[in-house]
């Protein structure tokens, strides 16, 4: 079951660009960018903590989760 980061949805939501972002966190420039353009990529518990004390918000904001899908019937 995968598990991507919501952290594209959250800075666009806020009409905030990346570099923003990144300044507005403190976190690595290379690490804000990255988990803006992929999702795959998790956040370390650092870097977690940074953005969500800075915005105030709970890590479900920044997380989902995709559930598997069941083989269909006959596959």
């Amino acid at each position: 079951m995968p598990m991507r980061n919501r952290i594209k949805e959250f800075v666009d939501s806020r009409g905030m660009s990346v570099y923003q972002f990144w300044q507005e966190t403190g976190i690595s420039r290379t690490t804000a960018y990255n988990l803006y353009n992929h999702s795959a990529q998790y956040p370390a518990r650092d870097v977690m903590d940074a953005i969500c004390t800075r915005y105030n918000i709970q890590p479900d904001i920044l997380l989902k989760w995709i559930p598997a899908q069941e083989p269909k019937n006959g596959n």
